[in-house]
Parts: structure tokens; sequence; C-alpha cells
């Protein structure tokens, strides 16, 4: 059977530093850890990160994956909301 991969991506351009490139991927690691049951086995996953994920905390990094996977399909929009991203 196929494994879900998911992988972050957080560039230099994020900051030079890697302590804080491996804390931004463990965040977005965290704020992934929510989705992975609801998530189809078998397909790949890349997150990039953008440079307003450096400042950013968990709760924001779960709304923008939840968005960006409700964009992908990936998983169902919530009854009684609106994709705003389109």
């Amino acid at each position: 059977m196929a494994r879900l991969r998911i992988g972050f991506i957080v560039s230099k351009r994020i900051s030079k530093r890697a302590v804080e490139r491996n804390r931004l991927k463990r965040l977005l690691g965290e704020a992934a850890r929510i989705f992975l049951p609801g998530l189809p086995p078998g397909i790949d996953i890349v997150f990039s990160a953008r440079a307003a994920a450096s400042t950013a905390d968990v709760h924001v990094l779960e709304s923008d994956m939840r968005a960006l996977l409700q964009r992908a399909r990936l998983i169902a929009v919530a009854p009684g909301t609106t994709n705003l991203i389109t």
C-alpha cells in the first residue's frame, strides 16, 4: 500500500540561519499533523514556505494549510464556510 508523504521547503531566502529554518519546518509539521487522518494515502504533498511564514504562529499556518488543501480538493470544505481562495 502506498504511503502519504509530506515535505516542507524552507529556503535560505526565508532565513539564513538553519536553526530558524528548522524551527519553521517543525511548526509546519505540527500544523499538518491535524490533517493527516483525512488525507488520502499514496500521494506526495510539498509545502513551500514564503517569507510571511517565518513570523506566523501555528494557528495561522494551520488555517493557510487548510485553505491550500481545500483548494487542491484533498480535504472537504466545512459546511457553512466558503472557500475564499480562488
